[in-house]
């Protein structure tokens, strides 16, 4: 298990004063890493070899909202287990008085950057499963609607990947994923209200210039589907679900 703390920045704050759930996603997705290079998995070790990590699903349930900057958050990361094709590692964050604010699950798959191919997860990766895990939350909604199968209609905003939205390997970064799909809601329909839960499908990579439909449909009551896609190919990016309250 690893742990690192993270003083939050008065820049990331959003207009509601509250630290955004993609800045808790790379707070996450930093600890994963070092968590991954400790147990001889990170990026150091996989890039040599020309593979990387790929995030395919992240459920995360907001606990409690952060408030203001210059906070202290906890987040603690562990390898929960691997089989021969995915990885699932669980986190939990705090705040600076040990409340839990945040908790998730995330599913990982290991890409050979060259082929664009799925790899197999090597067995000394599996061999390090524990015997008795203790994950943090029930997984929900194994697979996404189809958009066909979606409600109504509410909004759509177009969004083009920039240069600063790329990582180390050269596709916009998991965390945009969720800022461009919340991108779609208005400021009316979540006024008084916080985000409670957020599951990210992740379907396909961007590259930079590639243009985004962020597609906003109701889910029932202060919930929704976000469907991201790509129009020159209409390429289903990823789809997003939101719980609000």
């Amino acid at each position: 298990m690893q742990e690192e703390i993270f003083k939050t920045r008065y820049h990331e704050m959003n207009p509601k004063g509250q630290i955004p759930v993609w800045v808790l996603q790379n707070y996450f997705q930093e600890a994963a890493g070092i968590d991954a290079h400790n147990l001889s998995y990170g990026w150091e070790e996989l890039s040599i070899n020309g593979v990387a990590w790929i995030l395919t699903k992240l459920q995360m349930q907001i606990l409690k909202p952060i408030v203001g900057g210059s906070q202290k958050i906890k987040v603690k990361t562990w390898h929960c287990y691997s089989d021969k094709i995915q990885s699932r590692r669980d986190f939990i964050m705090f705040n600076e008085a040990g409340e839990h604010i945040a908790k998730g699950v995330s599913w990982w798959l290991i890409m050979d950057l060259n082929k664009r191919k799925i790899t197999r997860s090597p067995q000394s990766l599996i061999d390090l499963n524990d015997k008795n895990p203790a994950p943090i939350m029930e997984p929900s909604m194994e697979k996404p609607p189809r958009e066909t199968e979606l409600g109504e209609l509410l909004n759509t905003v177009k969004l083009t990947a920039r240069l600063e939205d790329l990582d180390s390997n050269n596709h916009v970064n998991n965390s945009h994923f969720s800022a461009w799909a919340l991108e779609s809601l208005s400021a009316e329909r979540t006024e008084g209200k916080t985000l409670a839960e957020i599951i990210i499908y992740f379907k396909a990579e961007v590259r930079h210039g590639d243009e985004v439909l962020a597609k906003l449909y109701t889910a029932g009551q202060d919930c929704y589907w976000h469907i991201l896609k790509r129009p020159l190919d209409d390429k289903e990016i990823a789809a997003v679900y939101t719980k609000w309250e």
